[in-house]
């Protein structure tokens, strides 16, 4: 009988290998012919028989009492006809079940909050379309709004208390206004807002970027950046060794075909490290991560630190000085509280909890999890 932890482990399940935008902070936006070391990866949606076979194999060979299943990574999952089923079928096996939306496409949205997943997060740039547009390439941003409204809508006709989380991309060009005009329609929905400083994917490119390698068009994203690339790895390097990597030790991304690539930010072909999870054991395929070739020089250059927001305040300091060199009007934390403070008007409160402060994560969903997780326990079907 496998030894099980209690602590969480974290599986990116990508069950749609493409995206409806272009965002150009991100591999679906920016990978070019140029930058491919062997392939950008392959395009599809994952069926829902390779699906129920990852559960399976999660329960019975993962370290973890309490895996969460997180239905994305590169990809949009709302894009995919069945992503409700996807949703329904972990939450049946116990698991805690998340996604990611860029919600420009939501014909799929209303089935999703029927079947309940326990985390929503939507990604975004800015309130008017100006500045969304810049950053959320193809995107439009009212219809992100009307589809929160829709959300909010779906989840009392529902009575679902999904945990709904806005990371709202933090760029010189939309730290201001948009900011706080995007926190007050949050607070409207009851949806927590989180700013993240945004930050440059993939990890191949932020290698490529060290040697040297930019485009033009990455090079004028650079000037987007409040805390650019370079600065965040200088300002990350004093932290690189305090910690192992939590992406590598405490996580899993599976392409929508079973593929696993090393960690949540390689993106090329290059970097799988298998073809199949079904194939590999969860111990062999630590040990093969933890020997693969791209990991020293990702933790060498703290790469691994600021790409898994493990740098800490120094991220919000740096920040805030930039900020305030080109007169924007708010002050802006991702790492510490108050979240937003405004020079003229002071704390901007946002009234939604982050989640670890309403309720503990549900582990175990009742009596209809209990075969499973028996069955987890000594390797059954």
């Amino acid at each position: 009988m496998k030894i099980k932890s209690s602590k969480t482990f974290t599986y990116w399940v990508d069950i749609v290998g493409a995206c409806n935008l272009r965002c150009p902070s991100c591999p679906r936006g920016n990978f070019t012919p140029d930058d491919v070391i062997e392939a950008p990866p392959d395009a599809g949606l994952m069926k829902f028989g390779l699906f129920k076979d990852i559960i399976h194999r999660i329960k019975t060979d993962g370290p973890s009492l309490n895996p969460q299943v997180h239905l994305y990574n590169w990809g949009e999952p709302l894009l995919h006809p069945e992503v409700a089923k996807f949703v329904e079928y972990t939450l049946d096996q116990g698991i805690y079940c998340g996604l990611s939306a860029n919600l420009n496409y939501a014909k799929t949205l209303r089935d999703v909050v029927k079947a309940g997943p326990d985390f929503i997060r939507v990604s975004l740039s800015g309130f008017y379309q100006e500045n969304y547009g810049q950053t959320h390439t193809r995107g439009n941003i009212e219809r992100v709004k009307a589809n929160m409204r829709k959300l909010r809508e779906y989840m009392t006709e529902f009575d679902k208390t999904i945990y709904v989380e806005v990371a709202y991309h933090v760029y010189k060009h939309n730290a201001g206004d948009d900011l706080e005009k995007m926190v007050e329609f949050c607070n409207e929905l009851r949806f927590h807002i989180g700013p993240v400083w945004a930050f440059y994917t993939p990890l191949e490119k932020n290698l490529g970027l060290l040697e040297g390698n930019i485009s033009d068009e990455d090079r004028k994203l650079m000037d987007l950046y409040v805390i650019p690339p370079k600065r965040a790895m200088e300002l990350a390097m004093p932290h690189r060794d305090m910690s192992t990597c939590p992406v590598r030790e405490k996580a899993t991304v599976i392409n929508f075909d079973g593929a696993v690539p090393l960690c949540c930010n390689t993106f090329d072909k290059a970097n799988l490290v298998t073809k199949s999870f079904l194939d590999i054991s969860h111990d062999e395929l630590q040990r093969t991560k933890k020997e693969h070739s791209l990991c020293g020089p990702c933790m060498d250059a703290g790469l691994h630190t600021f790409l898994a927001f493990d740098a800490g305040e120094v991220m919000d300091v740096e920040g805030n000085k930039v900020l305030a060199e080109i007169g924007n009007p708010l002050v802006i934390h991702q790492y510490s509280k108050p979240r937003v403070v405004s020079h003229e008007k002071g704390h901007i409160p946002i009234l939604a909890k982050p989640e670890k402060e309403i309720l503990p994560r549900k582990k175990v969903r009742g009596i209809r999890a209990l075969p499973h997780y028996l069955s987890s326990l000594v390797g059954g079907a």
